[in-house]
C-alpha cells in the first residue's frame, strides 16, 4: 500500500498516512464484508477515508455501490475502493455513481476529497485562476436551467450557442479545476463530481463579475433586453423598486446595435438607461425577462451597501438547489 501513498503524493501533491483499519472498526462489519476485502485507513490533511481493496474477482458497479454504502454507514466514514485489473467500463460507471476509487500508478477518483485525475495524469495549471466567461455560463446553466450530464458536448454546444471546439475547451477547463469529469469516446459527456449546491460552493470563488463595461443611453423599446440592476434586485429580493432602468446585453449584440446606431445617445457617465455589457450571453440564463439570480449575486457580491449585501446573501442561502 506504500505505492498508494507515493501515487497520491506525486499526482495530487498531498501527504497521506495509510494504516490497517483497526479491528474495533472491522468488527462493526458483517462477515461477508469483513472478510470480503482488505481494509486500510487513509488520512489526508486531517480527513479520513476507508480504502477497501478489490481482488481480481469480477464485481459490478451495482454491487460496489451497495457495499460501499453499507460500509460507510457502519463505519461512519466515507469509503473508496482500490483496484488493479478492472475494466474501463466499470470505472466509468463508478464515476457516474460518484463512488471513489484508486488505481495505483494510474488513476484516482476521490469525490470525498474533491480529487479527480485520469490515467497517467498530473496536475495541470494551464488555465487562469478565474473561470473563463464561457465556462462560467455552462456552470450557471447547469446550476439553474437543466442538468447537462445527459447531453453530449455537441448538444451542450447547441444549447449554449457555442461551437463544439469551444465546448471541448470548456470541458477541459472544468476538468482541470476538478469540477467535472469527461466520459465517453465517440460522444463525450460531462459528469459533475458533486451536487448542484456543493458545485456552486466550489466554483463561486472562481467566478467572474459578469459585467464587462457599463454605458448609459436613451430609452428604447424596440429590443427586449434582460432586465438587470435595481429591477432585478427588486424582483428577486425584498429590496424596493427604484424605477431606474438597467439592462444586460451580450457584448457582440451590443457592438452590433451600436454599429447600427440603435441608440441615438450613448455615454459612459450618464443617461436615462443603464446598459450593462456582459462577458457571456444573459439571454441564455434569463428567467422571465430578468437576469438569472446567480449572475445577479455575482454582480453585487462586492457591493458595499449593507442592505444589498444582506439581501443577495439571503438569496443564495434560501435557494432551492
Amino acid at each position: 500500500m506504500k505505492r498508494i501513498q507515493k501515487f497520491l503524493q506525486e499526482t495530487v501533491g498531498l501527504s497521506a498516512n495509510l494504516e490497517k483499519l483497526p479491528d474495533s472498526q472491522l468488527k462493526k462489519l458483517p462477515m461477508y464484508l469483513e472478510y470480503g476485502y482488505n481494509y486500510y485507513l487513509l488520512t489526508v490533511e486531517g480527513h479520513q477515508l476507508v480504502l477497501a481493496y478489490v481482488d481480481e474477482n469480477l464485481k459490478t458497479a451495482g454491487q460496489l455501490k451497495k457495499q460501499s454504502q453499507a460500509m460507510s454507514n457502519l463505519l461512519n466514514l466515507p469509503v473508496a475502493f482500490v483496484m488493479d485489473n478492472q475494466s474501463s467500463q466499470l470505472k466509468r460507471r463508478l464515476i457516474q455513481e460518484k463512488i471513489g476509487f484508486i488505481v495505483p500508478e494510474s488513476q484516482v477518483y476521490l469525490p470525498q476529497f474533491l480529487i479527480s485525475l485520469t490515467e497517467n495524469a498530473r496536475p495541470v495549471h494551464s488555465f487562469p485562476e478565474l473561470l473563463s466567461p464561457s465556462a462560467q455560463l455552462l456552470l450557471l446553466y447547469h446550476l439553474q436551467k437543466e442538468y447537462l450530464e445527459p447531453f453530449s458536448l455537441k448538444e451542450i454546444a447547441q444549447k449554449l450557442d457555442y461551437t463544439p471546439k469551444t465546448i471541448t475547451k470548456i470541458a477541459a477547463e472544468l476538468k482541470s479545476k476538478n469540477l467535472c469529469q469527461i466520459i465517453g469516446t465517440k460522444e463525450k459527456r460531462l459528469v459533475f463530481i458533486v451536487d448542484r449546491k456543493q458545485l456552486w460552493t466550489m466554483a463561486e470563488s472562481q467566478m467572474q463579475q459578469p459585467i464587462s463595461k457599463v454605458f448609459f443611453a436613451d430609452s428604447k423599446d424596440k429590443v427586449k433586453f434582460c432586465q438587470s440592476g435595481d429591477a432585478a434586485l427588486a424582483h428577486y429580493t425584498f429590496l424596493a423598486e427604484t424605477g431606474k432602468e438597467a439592462y444586460a446585453i451580450y457584448k457582440p449584440e451590443f457592438e452590433e446595435l451600436k454599429e447600427k446606431k440603435y441608440w441615438e445617445y450613448i455615454d459612459e457617465l450618464e443617461g436615462d438607461v443603464r446598459i450593462e455589457v456582459w462577458k457571456y450571453n444573459p439571454r441564455i440564463l434569463s428567467i422571465n425577462g430578468y437576469i438569472d439570480p446567480l449572475s445577479l449575486y455575482l454582480c453585487y457580491r462586492e457591493d458595499t451597501n449593507e442592505r444589498v449585501a444582506a439581501e443577495i446573501n439571503e438569496l443564495i442561502h434560501n435557494r432551492k438547489w
